[in-house]
């Protein structure tokens, strides 16, 4: 799709994150009406002809009037909070720095579990190796390592929940 072929199509409010329909598309898509739905992985999506799009993808290349180059990272971590303000550029890296915890984290803090009888803190990579912060007495200790190492590490990406 191209910048012109989008703003043919769809309207996206940056205050929002929102697309509508600008057109009537057979008899379900009506002008007006907004545009996608949430996907099993929690993103926005919007089919176009044949295509789905990301919605967050399709709002870089409404706002710049390019496909973004790298990666897009919600800042808030909510994958189908569009607005512009939420989103920005990102390496692979940086992108998986600013990901929440996991579900089945047991110690309750990202980046923190139990080794032993104590804590270990690592920055996990899903590129190259780990990196171990340290062990301590307290998981709060651990995370509080954690995050000072996160934030020197990836700065403004860095998401210590």
């Amino acid at each position: 799709m191209t910048f012109d072929e989008l703003r043919d199509v769809l309207e996206y409010d940056c205050e929002t994150g929102e697309f509508h329909w600008r057109k009537d598309f057979a008899n379900w898509v009506k002008a007006g009406c907004r545009a996608g739905c949430i996907a099993r992985d929690g993103y926005a999506q919007i089919r176009c002809g044949r295509r789905s799009y990301k919605a967050h993808r399709l709002a870089w290349l409404y706002m710049t009037g390019n496909w973004p180059d790298k990666e897009l990272d919600h800042i808030n971590g909510h994958r189908h909070d569009n607005r512009w303000s939420n989103l920005r550029e990102s390496t692979d890296r940086q992108n998986a720095a600013n990901r929440k915890r996991q579900r089945n984290n047991t110690s309750g803090f990202k980046g923190v579990h139990r080794d032993g009888n104590r804590w270990r803190a690592r920055i996990a990579s899903r590129i190259g190796p780990s990196i171990s912060v340290g062990r301590f007495d307290t998981s709060e200790e651990a995370h509080t390592a954690y995050l000072a190492a996160a934030k020197e590490r990836f700065g403004e990406f860095a998401n210590g929940g």
